[in-house]
């Protein structure tokens, strides 16, 4: 069979897939050692397979787990541009499958070695998320989408394509799952902090406690709003009353797990018989329920942890879990639920070969029906800088991931409810020419400073978004707000500033805006902190990776477009520096018709002569495309232009045009028409996407 090739062939196959998915549309006149049926055959799982998908309702954020099986067959090692996987998340809320976007991660091969157990370090599991905006509900009514990954690699999977319709779907393959979205609370009085919320939105730099800060009563409503806020907890009696007249056989050790555990190890005599006085008088044998809890180690059929991965790019564990039933979780969506916690162990050489605790993170869970089973991930930002070797050195450790329900683990095994789950994740390596001293700037604007240009400060061609590893057009300037990550938590303490150098003009300034940074707690809630620069000397201070998950060290707005020399500079006289070309100059293209102002001017087949301009300081390329007609004559500053055969209805060029002319005929058999010009840039806007298009139309009708 044509799919069912041996390891030189799968290789081969590997290095000819590249150039069959560029050439899908004339892949006959191929002349390929691999059979075409092959990569007509959709999704090989021989290098890279899609394991769990999930959704984390607090960060709203949809994950995947996917498994890199191989050595090799990633287009090279970690001191190379390697290659990508790519996954698309499509969502279902019920009325059809909506494109949520895709995210990638950057692959490599990493050579086959040994743990400390003497087992193969293979798969290597990724994790990969995407943020989403879900459609919320209130608590009463729980929405549970359905959600679908595509994975493949080394091509971005085809937008709006749920159905997978499109030709190209060679490696990879396609998970579905259901999710949970977290509902909204309209229970806050409102009425009470109107006011609070009016100037937090007119205000979004100043939070609500500083709003409070001189306030007594505002602050009183704010804590009242708090209170009301979070959901109650169901008590025992009534989570057992509840679950007796649903007619739900939920056993007394699951739904009184907390409190028999509480029974154990309490030496509070008090607190022992009174909890066996509540188990007996809701007619429930506390012995046997006891019994049962200690028997019921490692109990999956609830919970269960099905994969574990690490965020190559973001740096987080991530581990996937499922809530198999309707009922046992401590109550419906409009209370308190109740708690899946995971707790992170890693172990390799550098740990001695030791289990060694990385954190615990909760993911809160209710009762909910209608399902046949909800995906859930629990997601843990951690500080890999100690374990980043050089990339001549790839490092790979062992992770186990320890689901347990209602009890925060205390040791690699689950104690009652739950399960573990081992996994090998790769740690990306240490950044570039680091020396651990001095400062070392690592993205900027959302790109890798190794896929910048340092002399140019335009983009090189295997740049993409850190983030999220979306491509990047070649060459590209910046525009808008500038984004400045770099080594961070080692030099927690110390200070930096950043200075701008305008290398057209030779001006100098320091960065001195507000430093917007995310965290987390102990508890793994998410944390908001704002650091300003000292007003004297402009020196911000590094923060603990707690505070500062994404290592981001400045953001501002150059607003020219200049060339500038952005500088990290440190109190010993060190510093890191890098080359960037702004653009902050939109295109404006313009168009005109001699329709002297009227819609219905022109009749069918008649000539209608336009003019237009596409200019932008640094353009991409640019596009006339007419509907109702047919380009038949095109002169730019007055030179005539060819019109191949399949430009009469779309025509495109990447040079500037001051003063061009056009020709369409109108169509016989349509009552309207429409001409449009679209420009594309080469800026990369906000360190986080491409910019959009800009466009201008003008729209015709046909009289018969």
């Amino acid at each position: 069979m044509p799919n069912e090739l041996n390891e030189k062939q799968l290789m081969l196959a590997r290095n000819e897939s590249q150039l069959y998915l560029a050439n899908i549309s004339s892949k006959s006149a191929l002349k390929l050692n691999t059979p075409l049926a092959f990569f007509e055959k959709n999704f090989n799982t021989s290098f890279e397979e899609l394991g769990c998908v999930g959704y984390n309702p607090d960060s709203e954020e949809l994950t995947a787990i996917v498994k890199i099986k191989r050595a090799y067959g990633y287009s090279g090692n970690l001191c190379s541009a390697g290659s990508h996987i790519y996954v698309r998340f499509y969502v279902n809320y019920g009325g059809g499958w909506v494109d949520e976007g895709y995210v990638g991660a950057n692959v490599h091969d990493i050579p086959d070695l040994k743990d400390c157990d003497q087992q193969l370090e293979k798969p290597m599991e990724f994790a990969l998320r995407l943020k989403i905006d879900p459609k919320q509900k209130v608590c009463s009514q729980p929405v549970l989408p359905k959600v679908k990954a595509v994975l493949l690699w080394n091509s971005i999977p085809p937008a709006n394509d749920p159905n997978l319709t499109q030709p190209g779907y060679v490696w990879g393959n396609v998970k579905e799952d259901q999710i949970q979205i977290k509902p909204i609370k309209i229970n806050i009085p409102f009425v009470n902090i109107g006011s609070l919320i009016e100037k937090a939105i007119l205000n979004p730099a100043i939070s609500l406690k500083d709003l409070t800060a001189n306030n007594p009563a505002a602050a009183k409503s704010l804590s009242d709003a708090q209170k009301e806020y979070a959901a109650d907890k169901v008590n025992f009696s009534q989570l057992v009353s509840d679950y007796k007249n649903a007619n739900l056989s939920v056993e007394p050790h699951r739904s009184g797990a907390k409190l028999l555990v509480e029974a154990m190890t309490s030496n509070d005599p008090v607190i022992k018989s009174n909890i066996v006085s509540l188990f007996k008088a809701n007619q429930l044998d506390f012995t046997k329920s006891l019994q049962d809890l200690i028997k019921s180690t490692g109990n999956t059929t609830y919970e269960e942890i099905g994969c574990v991965g690490l965020d190559y790019h973001k740096e987080a564990f991530v581990a996937t879990f499922r809530a198999k039933k309707h009922y046992g979780y401590g109550g419906g969506l409009c209370t308190a639920g109740s708690k899946e916690y995971v707790t992170f162990w890693i172990k390799d050489s550098s740990t001695n070969c030791q289990w060694v605790r990385v954190g615990t993170q909760v993911v809160v869970l209710h009762d909910i029906p209608g399902h046949a089973g909800l995906s859930y991930s629990a997601i843990l930002p951690y500080d890999l800088t100690k374990f980043k070797t050089k990339c001549d050195a790839p490092r790979v450790i062992k992770v186990r991931a320890v689901l347990s329900w209602n009890v925060p683990p205390t040791g690699l095994d689950t104690p009652y409810w739950g399960n573990f789950k081992e996994a090998y994740v790769q740690i990306p390596p240490m950044p570039k020419g680091w020396n651990g001293k001095s400062p070392k700037m690592i993205l900027l604007g959302g790109i890798s400073v190794d896929h910048i240009d340092d002399t140019t400060g335009l983009t090189l061609p295997a740049a993409k978004f850190e983030i999220n590893q979306n491509p990047v057009i070649n060459g590209s300037r910046f525009m808008g707000k500038i984004s400045i990550h770099g080594v961070s938590s080692p030099f927690a303490g110390m200070k930096y500033r950043i200075k701008v150098i305008n290398l057209e003009t030779g001006a100098m300034n320091y960065v001195n805006d507000p430093l917007h940074l995310v965290g987390y707690d102990s508890s793994g809630n998410v944390i908001h902190t704002t650091i300003n620069p000292e007003p004297a000397t402009n020196y911000y201070t590094y923060q603990p990776y707690q505070l500062n998950i994404m290592s981001q060290l400045a953001l501002f707005s150059p607003g020219t477009n200049a060339r500038l020399n952005i500088v990290i500079e440190h109190e010993d006289g060190s510093s890191d520096s890098h080359r960037i070309q702004m653009d902050n100059t939109y295109p404006v293209p313009m168009m005109k018709i001699n329709d002297e102002g009227e819609c219905v001017h022109f009749k069918k087949g008649d000539v209608i002569l336009g003019k237009f301009s596409a200019t932008d300081n640094f353009i991409h390329k640019f596009t006339l495309s007419v509907s109702g007609g047919r380009f038949t004559d095109m002169d730019f500053e007055g030179v005539n232009q060819v019109i191949a055969p399949g430009e009469v209805n779309s025509f495109t060029r990447t040079v500037n045009v001051v003063n061009g002319e056009f020709k369409v005929t109108t169509a016989t058999d349509k009552n309207c028409g429409n001409i449009v010009l679209v420009i594309e840039q080469k800026n990369v806007v906000d360190s986080a996407y491409m910019a959009s298009p800009t466009y201008t139309n003008q729209a015709f009708c046909l009289k018969d």
